[in-house]
């Protein structure tokens, strides 16, 4: 197991619509994690080079879990900060921030667990070593 440096993480500006807001003006629950896939697919895009997970080589989510901090409102301007803290055989552990670009406060933030999934075969993989060599320079991991 690799453990990483949670403290570099790739930053994704993310630009808010009408739709993530509910009647109270903050930002609705349900939100949060649609926005959080928008900085693991970026992850994956500019570490991985993985623009489309699919097929033979995806992942699944094991478990996830989200700490409110403080609302996000509407003219709130964001971005998620995205690393991943650990790498297993078979699965990884992301973590996120999602942080007010202008005051840096830590609005909320997101750990969840990804399984190397084939969707052809049904089953799981060993995360490929291209990716966790990868993911080891990108995050300066130590055994």
């Amino acid at each position: 197991m690799l453990n990483g440096n949670q403290y570099y993480m790739i930053t994704t500006p993310i630009q808010l619509r009408f739709n993530d807001i509910d009647i109270q003006g903050h930002m609705y629950n349900g939100q949060y994690q649609h926005i959080f896939d928008l900085g693991k697919n970026e992850y994956f895009e500019r570490v991985l080079g993985i623009e489309h997970m699919d097929g033979e080589q995806t992942v699944v989510t094991a478990s996830s879990t989200t700490n409110f901090y403080v609302p996000v409102g509407m003219k709130d301007s964001i971005v998620i900060r995205t690393s991943i803290e650990r790498v297993g055989t078979k699965s990884f552990t992301v973590f996120q921030q999602m942080v007010d670009r202008n005051t840096g406060t830590v609005k909320a933030d997101s750990r969840t667990v990804l399984v190397g999934w084939n969707a052809v075969a049904k089953e799981s993989f060993s995360i490929p070593d291209q990716w966790r060599e990868k993911i080891e320079r990108e995050e300066h991991f130590t055994e």
